[in-house]
């Protein structure tokens, strides 16, 4: 059984913070302590703070990454590519949290914001130009619709079941519409 969480004040009780989260048990109660916390940015502690932050986001990117390319291989239908991107963004939108406690200097802060955005424009890019392969054009619709460069909306988001994931699905495809009448494509055989 672990100790309960202490808001950190030593590098000590940061570290202890960073391995809570590692483990990924209790990544709330982490970021609320987080938060609250202080931290003297001394040369020593800041130089393996930020190399455990960083371990930690890189990992955690690696992991989503992994997670969204796995649930996309995997998916059947229109409601799978909607939960595997919310999951993407939810992922996402931790990381950005992750990055602002006020403990951490301006330059720390920045790094790893930009470095949470320029993951999720590199991810969309990718889904985007994969799905003009799909015929439909619904697929690109559905992805334009729930971007991941959106993350920071997931705070808004109602909780994911099975109701919200079909109204989107439907959402998404009515846009891929004319006056209600499903978009027809010609194919002319010569």
């Amino acid at each position: 059984m672990t100790s309960p969480l202490e808001v950190p004040d030593s590098y000590a009780q940061w570290s202890d913070c960073l391995e809570r989260l590692s483990k990924g048990l209790e990544d709330e109660s982490c970021l609320r302590c987080m938060a609250a916390g202080k931290l003297s940015w001394t040369g020593g502690v800041a130089t393996l703070f930020a190399d455990r932050l960083g371990q930690e986001f890189n990992a955690r990117l690696t992991r989503c990454s992994e997670r969204l390319t796995r649930d996309l291989q995997s998916t059947a239908d229109e409601s799978s590519v909607f939960r595997a991107v919310m999951n993407a963004r939810q992922a996402l939108y931790f990381l950005h949290r992750l990055a602002q406690p006020p403990a951490f200097p301006e330059v720390i802060r920045t790094h790893w914001t930009d470095e949470v955005r320029k993951f999720a424009q590199r991810a969309q890019k990718t889904l985007e130009d994969s799905a003009r392969s799909d015929r439909t054009g619904r697929l690109a619709v559905l992805l334009r619709n729930n971007n991941l460069e959106r993350y920071g909306d997931i705070q808004m988001q109602p909780a994911l079941t099975p109701e919200v994931i079909h109204a989107e699905v439907n959402s998404s495809a009515a846009s891929n519409t004319v006056s209600g009448v499903g978009v027809r494509r010609r194919t002319i055989l010569t």
